[in-house]
């Protein structure tokens, strides 16, 4: 009667293993033995593009005609400033835009007429993200 020792365990340790892919990519890539393949593909459509900017356009005009009349509304544009920019490269920094689009429907929740636009502006936007 033999005794088997256990094999190692085939998955690597440590935090920086993998496959990280910037461009275009067919076929199946695995970085290890037993590894599994995960892949995400995003659709980033113009119409999709143009739909985002479009309720971030109407967001802010409906901001606009309340400055001076609410104390939020400065700090929901500032809010919307910082999201505009990113819609060219949405993947760039998912997570810290996930962050802003929460925060500018935090601060327009208390600004009577806007929280439907602002949760548009998050929908649209957020369609454009990949999946986390």
């Amino acid at each position: 009667m033999s005794r088997r020792t256990p094999s190692p365990d085939p998955t690597p340790g440590g935090p920086n293993f993998g496959v990280i892919n910037t461009g275009a990519m067919t076929g199946p890539v695995q970085a290890a033995p037993f590894s599994q393949n995960a892949t995400q593909t995003n659709n980033i459509t113009p119409v999709a593009v143009e739909q985002a900017r479009d309720s971030i356009q109407d967001l802010r005009e409906r901001l606009e005609r309340l400055r001076g009349q609410h104390p939020n509304v400065d700090r929901a544009l500032r809010a919307l400033d910082e999201i505009s920019p990113r819609l060219d490269e949405p993947e760039r920094d998912p997570s810290a835009l996930r962050f802003m689009l929460e925060t500018l429907v935090e601060r327009c929740g208390g600004i009577p007429g806007v929280l439907a636009a602002a949760q548009l502006v998050q929908s649209t936007v957020m369609a454009l993200l990949p999946a986390a």
